[in-house]
């Protein structure tokens, strides 16, 4: 009687993964076409959308000096080279902290899916950045802000590690918030030095929401433990 228990109670868990992850698939296919869109409307410069970056940006560089200084100096976190240290301590910790897999899973998804990702996009899109304000300087192109979506997969890895460990809890409902205030501090900070438009980091959440989702997805059942080299 135990055995056939603990078969329906284990089929039953399985269906309510199954339609959790349907709920969370038509959710990201909802993101994805959303930032199709959001594309689409970058690429043929809709008055709309130029509407939008004016109006966003110009309220941001109105903010308060202190404001703005701080997020020059919170901006530079976002840069390749700083992202690359933290992205090889933190992987680095985990993978001492004996979860190889996880460190892996986290170093995959921020340096290759999520660097290479933004990158193709730019080069398809090849947006010019803005030049009306500037209080940094850097080249390339515009669309995706590279800083919005490596900060969106970087923070939300971190958050998907913490939801396989802790499960829902206040712990990772806190850790849940302060990374949201991180990624859209980071977006805000790339209009303020005036060198993405508000739709550009806007784009960078939403390509680095679905390229994370795509990466948790796949690697499910293959984020916690040693590495395992078969024979």
């Amino acid at each position: 009687m135990s055995i056939i228990y603990l078969s329906e109670e284990s089929v039953l868990k399985q269906r309510s993964w199954q339609r959790s992850w349907q709920r969370s698939d038509s959710l990201i296919l909802l993101i994805f076409i959303g930032w199709l869109g959001w594309t689409a409307a970058v690429w043929q410069r809709a008055p709309w959308l130029t509407h939008f970056d004016t109006t966003v940006a110009n309220f941001w560089h109105h903010s308060p000096q202190w404001f703005q200084h701080a997020m020059v100096t919170y901006t530079q976190l976002g840069n390749p080279h700083t992202i690359t240290i933290i992205t090889l301590i933190i992987g680095l910790a985990l993978w001492l902290g004996h979860n190889p897999r996880g460190a892996v899973f986290f170093w995959v998804t921020t340096w290759l899916i999520a660097g290479y990702g933004n990158y193709l996009i730019k080069q398809v899109i090849m947006r010019p950045r803005p030049t009306a304000w500037r209080l940094v300087q850097i080249g390339g192109y515009s669309y995706p802000s590279g800083h919005s979506t490596t900060t969106t997969v970087l923070i939300g890895s971190l958050l998907v590690l913490a939801f396989d460990y802790w499960h829902r809890n206040a712990l990772t409902g806190w850790l849940t918030a302060l990374g949201i205030t991180a990624i859209l501090l980071m977006m805000i900070s790339r209009v303020i030095v005036g060198v993405h438009y508000p739709s550009d980091t806007i784009g960078g959440l939403l390509l680095g929401s679905v390229l994370l989702y795509i990466s948790a997805r796949f690697s499910t059942r293959y984020r916690h433990g040693p590495l395992r080299l078969r024979p």
